[in-house]
């Protein structure tokens, strides 16, 4: 799986002290920003949840090599995000859970140093049907 993508933005400067930002390549992803305000950042932040969501639910990422027709009003951006990066800003919360497990089973995971949280996310991501 590549962790480098490069999407084709159309930025619309049709309504006055805004920018409308869609990617024709994810339907219904779309975003905009106040002239002033940073529209790349913008659009990497749209782009980097319309991937993450794809991916989380098992479906092809679009092709990156589509170049939209835009008008007057309008350019063409092409938006890179490196995925690790804005992964990595994404704020993952926690919840403690009781675990119940046999006790020759919890002396072997001891000396072996299991870490019983990253096993249990591993599992249930697996088993749910989420990629790592």
């Amino acid at each position: 799986m590549s962790e480098n993508y490069t999407y084709a933005a159309v930025f619309d400067y049709s309504e006055n002290g805004c920018i409308s930002i869609h990617f024709p390549m994810f339907d219904g992803t779309a975003t905009c920003v106040e002239e002033g305000d940073d529209p790349v950042k913008a659009a990497q932040e749209v782009l980097t949840l319309a991937i993450e969501e794809y991916e989380s639910t098992g479906r092809e990422l679009p092709g990156q090599d589509v170049i939209p027709k835009v008008t007057e009003k309008q350019r063409v951006v092409f938006i890179n995000v490196w995925m690790p990066y804005f992964r990595s800003l994404t704020k993952v919360i926690y919840t403690k859970k009781t675990l119940t497990i046999p006790v020759w089973l919890d002396m072997l995971a001891k000396e072996r140093n299991v870490n019983y949280s990253a096993i249990l996310v591993k599992g249930l991501k697996k088993e749910l049907g989420i990629p790592e």
